[in-house]
């Protein structure tokens, strides 16, 4: 398993920001998933060769060309990328799945993470624009959880996630008995916000995460 995205650290704030995160496991290339989550955790560049070359040789219709000046590295394999991937393992041989996060900002304590992003929320690199969200007619997966409803501002980043995918590629991420958590078909609510619950949630504490309706369309 391996992990590419962007990364730039603010030499000014210190603060650092993570997108265009790709997960990709065994042989294969194509894109089974796109995530939509809170912010990028832990994950770090694992050294500072230029990864962007490389993956703009895989000639992927998800890859989004840097600006001047950016550049993508692989990355290490937080928990989170870890569980995810082992999700995707039991179902497919190899693949991709695309994490995409409300706000850019890396910290693995959300809590903190929210605090930085209030001070922090007009920063350039903060938030995707809409010609870098590429799903590709791949399922989109909204997995966010409910810190997001402390901020309007990602709230409506929410919803513009929604609004950029086919509403039947739409899945959440939720609670089906206790303790099991599975993916399944997403309604959207009058102003098209979806609740979910987010994965550092529902791969520990005693919980079990599946597949669910994503499977039945392998």
């Amino acid at each position: 398993m391996r992990c590419f995205a962007r990364w730039e650290e603010d030499k000014t704030s210190g603060i650092c920001f993570r997108d265009q995160t790709i997960l990709q496991f065994g042989e294969n290339w194509d894109l089974l998933a796109n995530f939509i989550l809170l912010n990028p955790g832990s994950a770090i560049p694992l050294n500072s060769e230029d990864k962007t070359q490389y993956l703009r040789s895989k000639a992927l219709p998800f890859f989004v060309e840097p600006d001047a000046g950016e550049r993508y590295f692989e990355f290490s394999i937080d928990r989170l990328m870890n569980d995810l991937i082992k999700l995707f393992s039991n179902s497919y041989s190899g693949g991709v799945i695309r994490l995409y996060n409300l706000f850019n900002l890396k910290n693995q304590h959300s809590e903190v993470a929210l605090e930085q992003f209030s001070s922090n929320s007009s920063h350039a690199k903060m938030f995707a624009n809409d010609k870098e969200i590429k799903y590709c007619d791949a399922p989109v997966i909204i997995a966010s959880g409910s810190k997001v409803k402390k901020s309007a501002i990602l709230k409506q980043e929410l919803i513009k996630y929604i609004k950029l995918a086919p509403q039947s590629n739409l899945y959440k991420l939720s609670g089906i008995e206790n303790n099991l958590f599975s993916i399944i078909k997403a309604t959207l609510d009058e102003s098209c916000y979806i609740d979910s619950y987010h994965p550092s949630y529902t791969f520990k504490y005693g919980n079990s995460t599946n597949l669910g309706e994503l499977a039945i369309i392998t």
